[in-house]
């Protein structure tokens, strides 16, 4: 008999400014969410989001166990309006001290947060993805580990996964959300030159693609954590390896599990792209 298991997914959360503009990306996200309230067998009962905009301090992965989710306006620069923008969603102590449980148990250190509120990379999408905000909703860290190498930080993060997998089989949606390509440095560089893409970007997403479509555990493995360190577009796609990281929590989580590109948007020195795995 076969475990059902919900899917895993690595979204592009962009700006905090795709809580209000009209985009392709937006649109996307509306289609997602059509996805989600329509998955069934099982039905998420709670959905575990890791964002690119919060590392644990010392190694350490945080995970809030709040009941309420505050947000937390973690940008700088924008209107007025945008500081005053609500998502009411809800937070599960339980599933939050379910994470804390299975990545002890995995050797990966751990603790509880009550303060920090849930970041724009959890709230912007979702707002678009869930309007309402219905089910309840629990953030984690990724572990900071400036000063490893690329390799070592993918491996460890690909571990993270792993251990979270399980929950799949435990009605929890399971969401990494990062950015397939994201060098804000060069935003305005290639704004002004007029060049709508920067060289960089579709060859290191079409890295992802390769990663994603990967049948094979090991291979799929492998092209994360080896193709990727060594790719000459690594650092220039992503000058901190942030965005990238809650890919490779993706790819932990997903296993052998069948990827899809689910959606492209390539943007100046950004790429927007989108991946499920284990969808039916």
């Amino acid at each position: 008999m076969t475990t059902s298991k919900l899917p895993v997914y690595f979204i592009s959360h962009a700006g905090p400014n795709q809580a209000v503009d009209e985009s392709t990306t937006a649109d996307f996200f509306a289609k997602l969410g059509q996805k989600w309230t329509s998955l069934s067998e099982p039905t998420p009962s709670s959905i575990l989001v890791i964002s690119a905009h919060w590392e644990g301090d010392d190694g350490i992965v945080r995970v809030r166990t709040g009941e309420q989710n505050p947000l937390y306006y973690d940008f700088y620069g924008f209107p007025d309006f945008m500081y005053k923008l609500q998502y009411p969603s809800v937070g599960s102590p339980k599933l939050a001290n379910r994470v804390l449980e299975i990545l002890g148990k995995a050797g990966i250190p751990a603790e509880p947060e009550t303060k920090r509120g849930i970041d724009h990379g959890v709230w912007v999408p979702l707002l678009r993805i869930l309007p309402k905000p219905e089910i309840p909703i629990v953030q984690m860290s990724l572990s900071d580990m400036r000063g490893q190498s690329a390799e070592k930080v993918f491996s460890y993060h690909i571990k993270l996964g792993q251990a979270l997998a399980q929950l799949r089989e435990e009605n929890v949606l399971i969401v990494a959300s990062g950015t397939a390509v994201h060098n804000l440095r060069d935003l305005g560089t290639y704004m002004r030159s007029g060049q709508k893409v920067a060289p960089y970007v579709a060859p290191f997403d079409a890295l992802l693609d390769k990663v994603a479509l990967t049948g094979d555990q090991e291979e799929r493995r492998k092209a994360a954590v080896e193709e990727m360190a060594q790719s000459k577009f690594l650092y220039s796609a992503h000058p901190s390896l942030d965005h990238l990281l809650p890919f490779h929590v993706a790819i932990g989580a997903a296993g052998s599990d069948k990827g899809k590109v689910l959606h492209k948007n390539f943007m100046l020195s950004l790429s927007e792209s989108a991946y499920s795995f284990g969808e039916k």
